[in-house]
């Protein structure tokens, strides 16, 4: 990746220290930035002299696709710097196999994932180590030697599936630096419901800056759904919305997170350096396309498949003159599609919904205003992209029914446990928030919660703070029991019980009371922790050990 300086003269050799401050932008300029942002020497250039405007509007890209064979996907996924040009810009961002956002996988329940994960990323954008010579923008040895190692190590997380958490497979415990790899071996279980997952760097410390360069992907388990008649006909549509942090450079820069719980653009003084700090902005590219155009014949049903991979903001989800029929979330489908206006993805979150073409134009798609957390104002909207209806008449059912969901088994209630969410001030001096459960941040070496695989429990979220907090529980999903605190006059909450998250987000000062069947057969140590992962590298995250069935679990922190 690039290190160089540039942009208006202003030094790299700062530590940008992380927090949130509103921006207050509306749809149409929201990404606006000063003009000394200028594209360096060597970039494309930015036409309108901003990052996120510029060159738009071009058709939504399909990701390329790796598929199973014969019960077998084989690939090697390869994290390093690349230039991917988004909105007329070149940007320097690390990627998984040079593509923003990786590959579409598509397997079927049954099937072994086999992954290479190398590791190739180098640091950019760090202060050098203080001197005698040199005390301003620059960083003590120690602090500095920290900064980079969590930037740039990395492992791989598969959101949402139901697999081992131990060894070769899904294990948050695994740390890969740069030059390392790593063989990962996931054996999808034969229930895995079909639907949407995705994959991503789960490596503690550095999640929210690798999110922010864009590294992730989606991964589709096909099945019954798919084959519904209605359905197996129709055009398929897989969207990841990206959040990609980035400076003058157009590159993600590396910085300490502290955050703090307002917007965009996650910037603070920096106490190193007197020169003027130049905060990163944030760009919201679709499949790697800024404000991409996806085409539909009137009449025409479409099938979408929505993952929002950025790792801080909620999107609420709209298109303009037009109704969404849900039919899963988060990898799970529903029994028969659902009318709805909207749909509101907090971090991590998946939806999958029909569209029928409704009248010839264009027609915005774009993520609403939000109260997320305390701000001065809500989240400013965001244009995504534009739905464009043309050509002849298109054609397309809503289905009636689609499958049986899974159901939760029939078992008395193993244990009820009380994790509280708190805000606090951080140990760092002008460092901004940092959130705790039960009054810890993370350890990994300490076991927070332990359960008996093969049993129902019952877990109730307190949240005393007044940012909304989207807890993900690895391993199992849950259902909704019991949710109090939506905020007046907010309608973009789903409380249905009888659907299935992995991801749910819990009320400022409210509580959520979440059902969870713990699988028999995945077993071993993992996490369960906030998804704004500005939140969750900063402590917002526990240990959970799932014992085998027939072990009995010791005392936790949980009441």
């Amino acid at each position: 990746m690039n290190t160089s300086g540039g942009g208006g003269g202003v030094s790299r050799r700062r530590l940008l220290r992380g927090g949130i401050a509103g921006i207050g932008a509306g749809i149409a300029g929201g990404m606006g930035i000063p003009d000394t942002w200028a594209s360096p020497a060597g970039r494309l250039p930015d036409p309108t002299g901003a990052l996120g405007t510029g060159a738009a509007g071009e058709e939504l890209i399909d990701l390329p696709v790796v598929n199973s064979r014969s019960g077998l996907l084989e690939h090697t996924l390869t994290v390093a710097g690349g230039h991917p040009v988004v909105g007329g810009r070149r940007l320097g961002l690390d990627l998984y196999n040079g593509r923003l956002p990786g590959e579409l996988w598509r397997v079927r329940a049954g099937d072994r994932v086999r992954v290479l994960l190398r590791n190739c990323m180098e640091p950019s954008g760090v202060p050098p180590v203080c001197t005698q010579d040199d005390a301003s923008g620059c960083l003590p040895a120690r602090e500095r030697q920290t900064l980079v190692h969590n930037a740039v190590t990395t492992n791989l997380h598969v959101h949402g599936l139901q697999v081992s958490p131990s060894g070769a497979s899904d294990n948050m415990y695994v740390s890969i630096p740069p030059g390392g790899s790593r063989q990962y071996v996931y054996d999808i279980p034969s229930d895995q419901p079909s639907g949407l997952y995705w994959y991503h760097p789960h490596h503690h410390g550095s999640t929210t800056h690798q999110g922010w360069s864009g590294l992730c992907g989606p991964l589709v388990v096909e099945g019954a759904v798919d084959r519904v008649p209605e359905i197996a006909d129709m055009r398929e549509r897989v969207i990841v919305i990206n959040a990609l942090r980035l400076d003058v450079n157009g590159e993600n820069p590396t910085v300490s997170i502290f955050p703090t719980a307002g917007d965009e653009p996650f910037t603070r003084d920096d106490p190193f350096t007197t020169d003027p700090v130049v905060p990163a902005r944030m760009m919201f590219p679709l499949n790697g396309g800024l404000r991409p155009v996806v085409t539909i014949r009137p009449g025409e049903v479409q099938r979408w498949r929505v993952l929002n991979a950025a790792p801080h903001r909620e999107m609420w989800l709209h298109v303009d003159g037009h109704t969404l029929y849900w039919i899963g979330q988060d990898g799970i489908p529903f029994a028969c599609p659902r009318q709805v206006p909207s749909l509101l993805l907090a971090p991590g979150n998946r939806a999958e919904f029909l569209i029928r073409g409704g009248e010839p134009g264009r027609h915005c798609i774009y993520a609403a205003p939000y109260r997320q957390g305390p701000a001065r104002t809500d989240r400013p909207a965001l244009e995504l992209g534009t739905l464009e209806v043309c050509g002849p008449q298109g054609s397309g059912c809503i289905p009636q029914r689609l499958v049986d969901p899974p159901r939760m088994p029939r078992l008395p209630i193993a244990r009820r446990r009380t994790l509280v969410i708190t805000r606090e001030p951080s140990e760092v001096p002008g460092g901004g928030a940092r959130f705790l459960i039960n009054g810890e941040p993370f350890d990994m070496d300490r076991i927070d919660q332990e359960v008996e695989a093969g049993t129902v429990e019952e877990w109730r979220f307190v949240n005393q703070d007044d940012f909304q907090h989207p807890m993900h529980i690895h391993v199992n999903p849950f259902q909704v029991a019991d949710i109090k605190g939506i905020p007046e006059g907010d309608t973009s909450w789903q409380t249905d019980p009888t659907l299935w998250w992995d991801t749910y987000r819990l009320p400022p000062g409210g509580e959520v009371t979440l059902r969870m069947y713990f699988r028999p057969d995945a077993t071993g140590k993992t996490v369960f922790h906030c998804h704004v992962l500005p939140h969750e590298d900063s402590g917002t995250m526990g240990t959970l050990l799932i014992s085998p069935p027939g072990a009995r679990g010791r005392a936790s922190t949980g009441a």
